[in-house]
């Protein structure tokens, strides 16, 4: 039975010294430590109690990980795990060391210090651990102008699959019948097995990005990491392959996805880790982490005649005021606010006395597009 999550607040013996910070419980499963700034009496850690997810076994464990390339610090001291039947998200600037982590989990390069652990195993030196990761690029990478029976069988064959059983000469290239069920039955797995003898030039980018999906997992991977997985991709698409990744978890396997896209993380995500110069800096379950950093405050979005407001100097000192700010479409103006309806109202009506003619006016919960942008600044100046 699942259990509920739930956010409790326990105080930090160690509050910082200046700004804010957030800082991740290291092996927690959910868990987002929130240290607010010294203003406040305390240093907050925001700890999501584990759900079902925390009862399966860490298939990544990554401990206090760190790497440079030359003079640069990449990676701090990165601590993170990834479990079966789990999504987690990991969102973070460019530039933050997302790429050379994944590179470390596949191993391509060797920390300077700590551990990475795929099953129990280091992947530097076991070409086990290496065969447990499924590694989907963001640019596809398949064979056009094969079909995708043929992509999943070469593939296949590079992955050091085995090739038992008669040659059956019926097969494509002679391939073995063991390794051509293994591609079909995979095909099967993402909803593409009637397109098998198509070429893949013929088919759509939601159907090549199947594929690529397929190609990570013909050789039975335990983790699936993707990159971007829905960059390029309609709305049909981004839904279908959305579904194909719940189905994929349900089946145990554990997921790693890196996006820029906030909607697709909130929709996807069991866990979500940020990542800041080299370091988790939050980690936990969506809106557990929204809650732990803006507990009730809402974002108002007001759409207003940028002519009028350039016109109205008072104007644009009234949004200010009231913690509204100018998004970069010229019109839109948008800012974090008490919860209660009397401080929307009051919002509006002040903008309406200076002359504002105001289009549209939106409430919402943050999303993690906040909680990004407050983990980005809160981290702005640090070593």
């Amino acid at each position: 039975m699942m259990q509920h999550a739930a956010v409790t607040f326990v105080e930090s013996p160690h509050p910082t010294s200046a700004g804010s910070a957030i800082e991740a419980s290291p092996n927690a499963v959910g868990a987002a430590t929130l240290t607010k700034t010294p203003s406040h009496a305390q240093t907050l850690a925001a700890v999501l109690e584990p759900t079902d997810v925390g009862l399966q076994p860490a298939v990544l464990q990554v401990d206090m990980l760190r790497f440079s390339y030359g003079p640069r610090r990449v990676l701090r001291g990165l601590t993170l795990a990834v479990r079966a039947r789990e999504i987690l998200v990991l969102l973070g600037p460019n530039g933050a060391g997302k790429s050379t982590l994944v590179k470390a989990m596949s191993g391509r390069l060797r920390p300077e210090s700590g551990t990475v652990r795929v099953d129990g195993r280091d992947p530097v030196f076991d070409a086990e651990a290496r065969r447990l990761t499924g590694i989907v690029p963001q640019q596809i990478a398949l064979f056009e102008k094969l079909s995708a029976l043929e992509n999943l069988v070469s593939f296949g064959r590079l992955m050091g699959m085995p090739k038992n059983g008669p040659k059956d000469h019926d097969n494509p290239g002679g391939n073995s019948p063991s390794l051509v069920d293994a591609a079909l039955a995979t095909l099967d797995r993402v909803g593409l097995k009637d397109r098998a003898h198509d070429r893949v030039q013929s088919l759509s980018g939601g159907m090549r990005r199947r594929i690529n999906i397929a190609a990570a997992l013909m050789h039975a991977p335990k983790i699936l990491v993707l990159d971007e997985p829905t960059v390029g991709l309609d709305t049909q698409s981004r839904a279908g392959l959305a579904q194909l990744l719940r189905d994929l978890k349900s089946s145990g396997l554990a997921i790693l996805l890196t996006t820029h896209d906030m909607e697709e993380a909130e929709a996807l995500a069991d866990r979500v880790a940020i990542m800041v110069a080299g370091k988790i800096k939050a980690e936990g379950a969506p809106r557990a982490l929204v809650t732990s950093i803006f507990g009730a405050l809402r974002q108002l979005t007001l759409s207003v005649d940028p002519d009028v407001a350039l016109q109205r100097p008072q104007l644009i000192s009234a949004l200010t005021d009231a913690g509204l700010q100018p998004q970069a479409d010229g019109f839109t103006w948008s800012g974090l606010v008490a919860s209660d309806q009397a401080s929307f109202d009051a919002i509006v009506r002040t903008a309406l006395a200076v002359g504002a003619a105001i289009g549209e006016v939106r409430v919402r919960q943050p999303g993690l597009d906040a909680v990004l942008a407050h983990v980005i600044d809160a981290d702005k100046g640090k070593p």
